[in-house]
């Protein structure tokens, strides 16, 4: 049900806080137009509507104990999740306008729309709040603004980072801000722009813009509190992130990361020369197809992949498919997958365009704005911490505000859901 958009004729005011220097779209920023999307509408209103409610800490205890029995077998989560529930909280499916990647034969990138959830807390006053950027998903559905646990494959799927990560953050008594990124949510983009920096930034920074329609029309105040929070993936989005807000001149109060890549390059390269992680072929088959959508790094799909993945890869990454259901059709190693003569340029040559552009989309070659926690694990088996300690040092050399918190013990996604807890009692710490 919708239940709410703004007419055209009536311009809301912004929320004070932090948002004040983002875009609000140009001419047509009316919150609630529906008009297409142009190249100056970044960052406007198209449409919300109230997808959950959780009206107390105890609601919101029961939704996230939801979650952590349903995904229990699989991950062996501990008892003592040290997560604690203050507020109730209403959670907003948001349209918006953004735009997407240059593309092969584009001069600019061309507008498109996106979709992303807002929570707001029951709490009174105004609140902080939190950008969460969001792991690896391959299926249309599997979005942050999906508030859903489980369902059947439909636009009512469950949605894997949403609700944790909504329950940890909205229910601590921050405004939670997540983009379901291109490619993903009701995006019309055929495939996410999968660890494309300048998409996933954008995507994040025209929905914080958007966000302050939504925020106004619920009567919602900001302060002036800032904070980006991303898991694997997202800990690559929150630094694109934290860069285009210096750029723009929008303080960040603080980020943390966990389980992070920030040198795709050097995370897919250390992957190869270990080949024991179950996942290796599908991020490795998602890079190479979505950095092929926007950046034509090689011909036909015949001279990367061996047969008979070549003929069914794409397919497999269509965003319509279960993540298991893409790891099955997919070999266990990625020398199986690729040719041999693609897999050896692949290791020995720096300057293959597949790494090249890896390269550019490195995000840890300058000083993040604000004071950034690292938060990983030593056994992490997804990304090795060794590569995040490297990354580390180089923002600490450019003057960076880093701290690393070791996680031992925990998996990628164990760690995930213990650093979430702590991270909102550091957030806490630099009010």
């Amino acid at each position: 049900m919708i239940l709410a958009t703004a007419s055209p004729a009536r311009a809301e005011p912004p929320s004070a806080g932090f948002g004040a220097s983002l875009s609000e779209g140009g001419s047509t920023a009316s919150t609630g137009s529906h008009a297409p999307c142009r190249g100056d509408d970044r960052g406007r209103l198209i449409s919300f509507r109230k997808v959950a409610s959780y009206p107390t800490s105890a609601s919101v205890r029961a939704y996230f104990d939801e979650w952590v029995a349903f995904y229990q077998d699989f991950y062996q989560f501990p008892a003592d999740i040290p997560v604690k529930f203050s507020y109730g909280f209403d959670s907003y499916k948001v349209t918006y306008c953004t735009v997407d990647a240059v593309l092969p034969g584009q001069a600019k990138a061309q507008p498109t729309t996106a979709t992303g959830m807002v929570s707001v807390p029951r709490k009174k006053g105004p609140l902080p709040t939190v950008a969460y950027l969001h792991g690896t998903s391959v299926s249309f559905y599997d979005a942050v603004s999906n508030p859903s646990i489980f369902g059947g494959f439909n636009e009512s799927g469950e949605s894997f980072d949403g609700p944790p990560s909504n329950a940890v953050f909205a229910g601590a008594g921050f405004i939670y801000i997540a983009p379901d990124y291109l490619g993903i949510g009701d995006s019309t983009v055929p495939r996410h722009r999968y660890f494309h920096a300048a998409t996933e930034a954008s995507s994040a920074v025209d929905l914080l813009a958007a966000s302050r329609r939504v925020l106004a029309r619920k009567h919602v105040e900001q302060n002036d509190e800032l904070f980006t929070f991303g898991f694997s993936q997202g800990g690559h989005s929150a630094l694109a992130l934290d860069r285009a807000l210096q750029k723009a001149h929008v303080d960040v109060t603080g980020t943390a990361t966990v389980g992070a890549v920030f040198d795709p390059e050097r995370w897919l390269l250390a992957l190869l020369g270990i080949e024991t992680t179950d996942t290796l072929p599908l991020y490795l088959s998602y890079l190479l197809l979505a950095y092929d959508d926007v950046y034509d790094i090689y011909g036909q799909t015949s001279e990367v992949f061996r047969e008979p993945y070549a003929s069914t890869v794409s397919g497999l990454f269509d965003m319509r498919h279960f993540f298991d259901d893409v790891l099955a059709g997919l070999p266990s190693t990625s020398r199986d997958l690729l040719t041999p003569a693609y897999y050896a340029d692949l290791i020995a040559g720096r300057g293959t365009p597949f790494r090249v552009r890896l390269r550019e989309n490195a995000v840890d070659r300058r000083s993040p704005a604000a004071p950034l926690r690292v938060y990983h694990s030593p056994d992490d088996e997804e990304v090795p911490y060794e590569d995040a300690l490297v990354s580390v040092d180089r923002m600490r050399n450019q003057g960076g505000d880093v701290e690393v918190s070791p996680l031992p013990g925990f998996d990628h996604v164990n760690s995930w859901m213990q650093a979430m807890p702590s991270a909102v009692t550091w957030f806490r710490s630099l009010d």
